[in-house]
């Protein structure tokens, strides 16, 4: 797991919870049960292979080793693990698509000097 580390606290949604709604704060969140809604953090998300989220992120940092359905924002880093399952868009400062992985959707780079978006539209499957 990725050392999550951009917020003072983190939370845990374990494997057997099932939360519905708007998640929003200034914290981590670990993922390894399911979400459905929205998620908005000033902190770092980690999907665990256990992890099922049906929806649109926006962190600091996505980590993927799970199951994400739904849109992503990452302002800085985006990492799908070899076990992951991404499907919707996605655009962060850093996108790490492994081997073995599945993405479908398109991609988009974010510049980090000015702010300015670079589309690199790339369809995977």
């Amino acid at each position: 797991m990725q050392n999550l580390s951009t917020a003072d606290s983190t939370s845990l949604v374990s494997r057997n919870a099932r939360i519905e709604g708007d998640i929003r704060g200034n914290e981590n969140i670990i993922v390894e049960g399911f979400i459905k809604g929205t998620m908005q953090l000033d902190g770092d998300v980690y999907v665990g292979i256990t992890g099922i989220v049906e929806a649109d992120i926006e962190a600091i940092n996505v980590f993927i080793e799970g199951q994400v359905t739904g849109n992503i924002k990452a302002r800085d880093r985006l990492e799908i693990q070899s076990s992951g399952k991404m499907t919707g868009d996605i655009s962060a400062r850093s996108i790490d698509i492994k081997d073995g992985s599945a993405f479908e959707g398109r991609s988009r780079m974010i510049k980090s000097d000015s702010g300015s978006k670079t589309s690199s539209d790339s369809p995977n499957a």
